[in-house]
């Protein structure tokens, strides 16, 4: 056995899992076909996936590295079918903010955690099979210097939507092809406007535009031109076209020095009949691919890492059985579909240049988007929090959501959920502040207790006497009864066995 995982792709979500499994102690190999750098391409983390990097300590490392590129890189506002705005103050959290970051940039920082961490990372790699046996796994690529085979205990496929995991694996991968193109294009020029962010729609098309490059140097597009979006995906994006599509849609010329970078995007719309088979598991794009509504979908990927990690890691390690990885399908194939819906959803308002849909777009964000409850529900929806992951029956109300950003008053100081759970395990509070719980008392489990008292805690949680918190920072299990290492115990087995 050359190592116990191996990630196929080197993009967010394979680094992302990759850090997970390192930071638990698990041997991880990722092969990259890429020896460059990825173009700026994804370029918004959103406040779910900055609690999630918080949760690890590498929040504020990627919040400092967007200050270098932007002056204000925290933006309190997002859109949703190209209207706006939905405001991030309403899905409670701390980080009420999207981040401006370019992709480059947030693989390079994932890269340096994993290699902090040990992580093997093999460059200029071209996977050529795949295969699975009753407990191993089998990759045959090529590089410069040869072909060579690794073998492992899982294989997670995270290359993207043409996944050679996916396709050697024969899952269907439904859905369908393109019906239009956009085009996202990187302009080096003055800043055409005041504001940092401008978004126009009429019935020639729709386009939405902010500084991207160093010193704000560069303005990216995105738009979707009522006539040219039937062009063919791999047509080249000209300056000309460019010039052209702007023109026709803001309606004057809008002069730029040079076309940096372009690139068409699609429609096309596919998810993974399984994003598990055996002991190989799909992550991010590999699992689906859908048209780049919102900006969002790499905030997806890496909360699908998020969830896959932890899981290995704990199966690998021996604290949870094999019958425990279903649950990373089980959790995150619904919230896949979810996703896909309301790309769909909002293709069809934000594409619809007619006067009619013009009109009921002004309607929307006139009279609709600024009811407190509407905005919230759809932030949420763009954080991927509509819905709790399954849990038994008998469960406190809150188990299965992500967990409130609470702090806890100990005798040593105060504490936050995020802080908490940087060491990759489980967290167990006991908030009557009588310390039952004790990290050895615990059978050898992956948990960290504290003992305290819960500070402006959520109406939600009112009369909790024991919260558990997964790696992943969702509730486990959440107990009004006084505490007792027996419960916390069953608590712990019962969210590692999956039931």
């Amino acid at each position: 056995m050359n190592t116990q995982v191996i990630v196929v792709g080197g993009g967010p979500s394979g680094l992302t899992v990759a850090t997970e499994l390192a930071r638990s102690g698990v041997d991880v190999v990722v092969l990259e076909r890429r020896t460059e750098p990825v173009q700026s391409r994804a370029g918004t983390i959103l406040p779910r996936v900055l609690e999630l990097l918080d949760s690890r300590g590498l929040a504020q490392k990627f919040i400092d590295r967007a200050a270098t590129i932007r002056s204000n890189p925290l933006i309190p506002v997002h859109i949703w079918a190209g209207m706006q705005p939905v405001e991030w103050r309403h899905i409670e959290s701390r980080f009420g903010f999207r981040l401006v970051l370019p992709q480059n940039h947030t693989e390079e920082l994932l890269m340096e955690e994993a290699l902090r961490l040990g992580v093997e990372i093999k460059h200029g790699v071209t996977v050529e099979s795949v295969s699975q046996q009753s407990d191993t796994v089998t990759v045959d690529a090529s590089s410069e210097s040869g072909h060579f085979r690794l073998t492992a205990d899982y294989l997670v496929g995270a290359d993207g939507g043409r996944s050679i995991v996916r396709s050697q694996h024969d899952l269907d991968f439904e859905g369908h092809g393109p019906t239009f193109t956009g085009i996202v294009a990187d302009l080096k020029m003055d800043r055409p406007w005041p504001q940092a962010r401008r978004m126009l729609d009429n019935e020639k098309g729709w386009v939405t535009s902010f500084p991207f490059g160093e010193n704000e140097s560069i303005t990216r597009f995105n738009m979707v031109h009522a006539e040219r979006r039937t062009a063919s995906k791999d047509e080249p994006v000209t300056a000309d076209e460019v010039r052209t599509c702007l023109q026709d849609i803001v309606g004057r010329d809008i002069p730029f020095d040079e076309l940096v970078w372009a690139s068409r995007f699609t429609d096309s719309h596919r998810i993974a009949t399984k994003f598990r088979q055996g002991r190989m598991f799909l992550v991010g794009e590999s699992a689906r691919i859908h048209y780049p509504a919102s900006g969002v979908g790499m905030n997806f990927c890496i909360q699908d890492a998020f969830n896959l990690g932890w899981k290995l890691a704990a199966v690998l390690n021996g604290h949870a059985d094999a019958a425990f990885l279903e649950t990373y399908e089980s959790e995150r194939k619904p919230v896949a579909e979810a996703l896909l819906r309301s790309v769909a959803a909002q293709c069809s308002i934000q594409f619809d240049f007619t006067a009619e849909g013009v009109e009921f777009k002004r309607m929307f964000q006139r009279e609709l988007l600024p009811i407190p409850e509407v905005n919230r529900r759809i932030g949420l929806e763009l954080n991927g929090l509509t819905f709790p992951y399954p849990t038994p029956p008998d469960s406190h109300p809150m188990a299965g959501s992500r967990c409130p950003d609470l702090n806890l008053m100990t005798q040593s100081g105060e504490l936050r959920i995020g802080e908490m759970l940087r060491e990759s395990q489980f967290v167990l509070l006991d908030t009557t502040g009588t310390g039952t719980y004790t990290n050895n008392a615990l059978d050898g489990l992956p948990v960290r207790t504290h003992t305290g008292h819960l500070v402006l805690a959520p109406t939600e949680l009112d009369g909790v006497k024991s919260l558990l918190v997964r790696p992943d920072g969702y509730i486990a299990w959440a107990s009004t009864a006084n505490p007792t290492r027996e419960d916390a115990q069953l608590a712990v087995k019962r969210c590692l066995s999956g039931r």
